[in-house]
């Protein structure tokens, strides 16, 4: 039993875009709402990119990135943080966090697509 959840797991890391699929069927079906399911889609399938950015990025260049991965979440955090006590008197750290999450999906579905690219590419070149 533990094998099955192991592999959807790494079904899911390698393909995320069954999760992203997945998540905005389902939520469309419940919530008959398409900007809530989309946003359930993001919300659910970015931890999926970004494991799968971090695998590919491991295959590529034979190192672990996911330090530079959490660094680059702690930098854009206080970067929105910082806008947000520049432009306002308060900072509403929940909001900072849902444009981190929104714009890592983004950032990271792109990537994914590069990468998988690039993978391919040199799988079949060598």
């Amino acid at each position: 039993m533990r094998d099955y959840i192991y592999y959807t797991i790494a079904l899911f890391i390698a393909f995320p875009f069954i999760i992203t699929f997945l998540a905005y069927g389902i939520t469309k079906l419940r919530k008959q709402h398409t900007w809530k399911a989309v946003h359930n889609a993001v919300q659910w399938s970015a931890i999926f990119f970004i494991l799968g950015v971090g695998v590919l990025l491991q295959l590529l260049f034979d190192r672990s990135f996911f330090g530079w991965i959490i660094l680059l979440f702690l930098i854009s955090l206080t970067g929105i943080l910082i806008h947000q006590y520049q432009k306002q008197s308060d900072i509403e750290i929940s909001k900072a966090i849902k444009i981190v999450w929104r714009s890592a999906f983004l950032l990271f579905s792109s990537a994914y697509l590069v990468l998988s690219l690039v993978y391919i590419i040199k799988e079949v070149l060598s």
